[in-house]
């Protein structure tokens, strides 16, 4: 299976949202990461057939999926940042609901219903009002409607986005469970919520894929930029954090230890350090949000 994306894109009046992106995506996680603004949420609606591109095509296996049409969307799940539930639902209630606005047979709801709940971790909780669930369990009621009829895309936007670090862990590990046989693409601007799972990272920057790689990759990029600086001025954080993109500042003791992203080495007695998907991040995108 493969989703090709070619020259995708998308204008608000005088603004590109989506700037002539390329993509060929096949079996597996990819992880869109960028800041607020990038043209995830767009390229994402984009994907899930809800909104239309100004410019561009995708194919699915060769098909253009405007002409798929119905046929494309049968084969996607799509959970949105914001989902609304009915609270006085109860899950099974809603996932059933659900069923019937994607045209399940009836003769299968019950036992599908049954197998994306005990799938999410929530079949002790099938006959609970929706209302009464934590966010963590509201955004799992979401991955289960969207699994419902065994898509083979699953798009999943900001899937963690208020979650505490429990449910961000769950979640990653159930995309993870569900990817075999799938393509996931998952966007976000939570760094830890692809770093183990995703096959590619695709870095979206004002509208443009700049890097689509293996973790890996992304990261041996930056291995020679992430410095560590021990500092014993406090005065001096203010510094540095002018000159130079701080990821982080620990205190140790009387001393100050900075993570710092640079292209050279800030001072003669800054060492490099290993980088990480946060380093990544902020190599990227700390200009663009702090600006």
């Amino acid at each position: 299976m493969k989703l090709t994306i070619t020259n995708l894109t998308k204008s608000f009046g005088d603004k590109k949202a989506l700037n002539e992106i390329n993509l060929e995506l096949s079996t597996g996680v990819y992880g869109i990461l960028g800041a607020n603004g990038s043209g995830k949420t767009t390229l994402m609606r984009i994907l899930a057939n809800v909104m239309k591109p100004t410019s561009g095509q995708i194919d699915l296996d060769g098909q253009d999926i405007s002409i798929m049409d119905e046929k494309y969307r049968d084969l996607i799940g799509y959970l949105p940042q914001h989902v609304g539930f009915y609270k006085n639902f109860s899950a099974e209630k809603f996932l059933k609901y659900v069923a019937a606005l994607k045209g399940l047979p009836k003769e299968d709801t019950n036992e599908k219903v049954e197998e994306v709940l005990e799938l999410v971790g929530l079949a002790d909780h099938h006959r609970d009002k929706i209302g009464g669930f934590s966010g963590g369990m509201k955004r799992r009621i979401g991955i289960a409607q969207a699994l419902l009829n065994d898509p083979k895309i699953l798009i999943v936007d900001e899937p963690t986005a208020g979650l505490d670090p429990k449910e961000r862990i769950r979640f990653r590990n159930l995309l993870s469970k569900i990817s075999t046989n799938r393509i996931v693409i998952l966007s976000t601007h939570i760094v830890s919520d692809i770093e183990f799972i995703a096959k590619e990272v695709l870095i979206l920057k004002e509208g443009q894929v700049v890097k689509k790689e293996t973790p890996q990759t992304l990261l041996k990029g930056i291995e020679d930029k992430v410095w560590t600086l021990l500092i014993d001025d406090e005065n001096e954080v203010t510094k540095y954090q002018a000159d130079y993109r701080v990821g982080n500042i620990v205190r140790i003791d009387n001393k100050f230890q900075l993570r710092i992203l640079s292209d050279h080495q800030p001072e003669d007695d800054a060492v490099h350090d290993v980088p990480n998907l946060e380093d990544l991040y902020l190599y990227y995108f700390d200009e663009e949000e702090t600006a």
